[in-house]
């Protein structure tokens, strides 16, 4: 079936803009189908905070569940609403806390919240008791990540008070490893045997019907013995290997891609400066092109001078610092045109520029990078997804 076109800018009232992401939806599907199939029998928790790290969430999402992943993880409340609003059914998971005015949010929209500590555990009791409901939950313990958890000592008192709370249902628990992406590190292992003993704090039918889970992306792909009974998966089905030059034991494809125009051409002679305090001056008579995308559309500041782009197949050095709106690469000796096609996220030609080079480039991580991304650049979607998502 021919692939469609959901989201573009060219189907919304907007004026058309020579920068945009490209999200496919299909690599999407693929990526989730390999893992599925390296966990199971594990199901998958796809993690869709941040807006899908910056793919959309909605799109993502409806995708994710027309190919029926299991459950959705969101950061907060907020998020979880929206895809309701969106229609989207599949199960939530709130990963983070709970502010104390919405609980009613999580009943009127049938999110599940992460319980992380006494405070959360005597709210929660204290808000279904006066509302006489019943509401499902994970409770979440620290095993190393000093984050979000209840600590491990806490933990009888807190399955104690649970088992004598009548409105309160535990169906999972959680902890979160906190070097997975360095797989051989001793840490991991410390924390999977400290999750085993809160396992065993466990009653028999507890642990019969509770979703187990601990491992995220790394974890999934590297460590099979902490995938448990559901994995949290994000930066995977993004496409991004979360192990720089890690074997990936399955193929991983990205999803996103960043493209813009050529949108204007300058010959400069040798000794001129370009840019914002003239950091970069032409060592020779040069050629640069102007391209419409900046530091306000999250292409990182500090790629001045350093990032690259691809334009006609070949990679091109940027020229002088990012601004907020536009950069320059100079294209010196080639036969580039206004109009041509250009790269900053993926692949063109035999070249390519992927998530971990940029973030390497800019001193920072991948997962970053791709949120970074923002919603003034048009999201054009390709692939199949349950309803069209209009650019959002």
């Amino acid at each position: 079936m021919a692939s469609a076109n959901f989201g573009s800018s060219e189907a919304t009232d907007r004026p058309a803009r020579p920068a945009w992401v490209k999200v496919d939806l299909n690599a999407l599907g693929r990526n989730l189908a390999h893992l599925r199939e390296l966990v199971a029998p594990a199901a998958v928790l796809a993690v869709v905070k941040a807006d899908a790290y910056g793919h959309g969430a909605t799109a993502i999402a409806r995708r994710l569940a027309d190919d029926g992943v299991e459950a959705l993880g969101v950061a907060f409340a907020a998020e979880g609403v929206a895809l309701r609003r969106a229609g989207i059914a599949t199960p939530i998971l709130v990963l983070g806390p709970t502010h104390r005015t919405e609980p009613a949010a999580y009943r009127d929209h049938d999110l599940t919240p992460t319980i992380s500590d006494f405070e959360g555990l005597t709210r929660w009791a204290e808000w279904c008791s006066s509302n006489r409901v019943t509401q499902q939950f994970h409770l979440k313990v620290d095993t190393g990540m000093t984050r979000l958890g209840l600590d491990l000592d806490e933990l009888p008192e807190a399955l104690s008070r649970i088992r004598a709370t009548r409105h309160l249902e535990l169906i999972g628990l959680m902890s979160h490893l906190a070097e997975a992406d360095e797989p051989a590190n001793s840490a991991n292992m410390v924390q999977a045997r400290r999750f085993d003993d809160a396992l065993a704090l466990l009653s028999e039918g507890e642990r019969r019907r509770v979703t187990i889970h601990l491992a995220n992306s790394a974890g999934s792909l590297y460590l099979e013995g902490v995938r448990h009974r559901m994995v949290r998966a994000g930066l995977a089905l993004y496409g991004v290997d979360p192990v720089r030059d890690g074997a990936t034991p399955v193929e991983l494809e990205p999803v996103m891609r960043v493209e813009a125009s050529v949108v204007s051409l300058r010959d400069v002679p040798a000794g001129v400066a370009a840019g914002y305090g003239g950091t970069w001056t032409a060592n020779r008579a040069s050629r640069l092109a102007l391209i419409p995308i900046g530091y306000g559309d999250g292409y990182p500041w500090r790629l001045s001078e350093r990032g690259e782009v691809l334009i006609r197949g070949r990679r091109a050095r940027l020229a002088g610092r990012v601004s907020m709106d536009m950069l320059l690469a100079d294209v010196t000796g080639s036969d580039v045109e206004i109009g041509d096609p250009v790269v900053l996220l993926g692949d063109q030609g035999n070249e390519r520029i992927d998530a971990w080079e940029l973030a390497e480039r800019a001193a920072t991580i991948p997962w970053e990078t791709l949120c970074m991304f923002g919603r003034r650049l048009p999201r054009r979607y390709s692939g199949r997804a349950t309803s069209p998502a209009r650019d959002q």
